[in-house]
């Protein structure tokens, strides 16, 4: 990867960490004030950002190519395919929401919905999973989609993981360095 891209590369990674933790922020003063409606517009951005890095770091569409291509980049923020940021599954729930809808119309058998609910996973009976949409649990940062757990504070510890280490590769400089002759 040429050293200009993998900056611009590093640069939006750098920036995408600051949303996620923007996010959590709102998201925790969300929580403070029992709104319900802030709380879940506050993880649908912080999932929206972490989707950014994670297509960042691992490529659109993940093929083999597009895995090899961005593995400077990857190698360079030291984020191994182990990163909870690598799988974009209850981004997914939330960007296709409408075809989530769709399908629970078609599925479901009893037409029960619940969704935004500010609770523990265990609290809600007599659901099927796909009965089952928004779900957190303050207590533990769970978010569950459909029976997809996705654990926020993860996230949120690896975009502060991740933060400095793409402060410092951003500010290096874009071009390559020449070695001095001795």
């Amino acid at each position: 990867m040429d050293v200009m891209l993998l900056r611009q590369f590093q640069r939006q990674v750098k920036f995408q960490c600051e949303c996620v933790l923007v996010a959590s922020g709102e998201l925790e003063a969300s929580l403070a004030k029992r709104d319900i409606t802030a709380t879940f517009c506050a993880i649908q951005a912080l999932l929206s950002s972490a989707a950014n890095i994670s297509k960042a770091l691992w490529g659109e569409r993940k093929t083999k190519n597009a895995l090899a291509v961005r593995a400077p980049l990857r190698d360079s923020l030291q984020v191994t395919d182990s990163s909870p940021l690598n799988p974009r599954n209850m981004r997914n729930h939330y960007d296709h929401f409408d075809e989530r809808l769709d399908e629970w119309w078609r599925k479901s058998k009893t037409h029960n919905l619940a969704d935004m609910n500010l609770i523990p996973r265990a609290a809600i009976q007599g659901f099927e999973p796909i009965e089952r949409l928004r779900a957190f649990d303050p207590a533990t940062g769970d978010l569950t989609f459909w029976g997809d757990d996705f654990n926020i504070r993860v996230i949120v510890d690896e975009a502060k993981r991740i933060l400095p280490v793409a402060t410092q590769e951003a500010a290096k400089p874009h071009w390559e360095q020449k070695h001095p002759a001795p």
